[in-house]
């Protein structure tokens, strides 16, 4: 599996947008623009393909390991992964999950 591939995988297992990729690339210290985030996802077979390489990929994964649990240094702040979820149940109107996590904050 190409670098290219598995990238693909996590943003789709993920639910992740184009803007949240580019996030994901500058909280590991890589600037990027929406077309090389783009290019990234787009298929081997597609002119504007554009191959991943491993220090991309690297810093890819860093930074979604800050974007998925927050910084180190601010550990009171709530990682953005369990915000978009708990944004999706409210969204869905799922009333009984909403009640179960303001009991788990209550009981903290």
């Amino acid at each position: 599996m190409t670098n290219n591939e598995i990238l693909k995988k996590i943003i789709i297992a993920n639910h992740l947008k184009h803007f949240e990729m580019k996030t994901i690339f500058e909280l590991g210290g890589i600037q990027l623009s929406s077309s090389q985030v783009k290019a990234y996802m787009a298929g081997a077979k597609n002119k504007n393909h554009e191959k991943l390489s491993d220090e991309y990929f690297e810093s890819f994964l860093n930074g979604f390991i800050i974007y998925s649990r927050g910084p180190l240094d601010e550990p009171t702040v709530l990682p953005r992964t369990i915000e978009n979820h708990i944004i999706g149940l409210v969204e869905s109107e799922n009333h009984a999950a909403i009640e179960e996590i303001r009991g788990l904050i209550d009981g903290v």
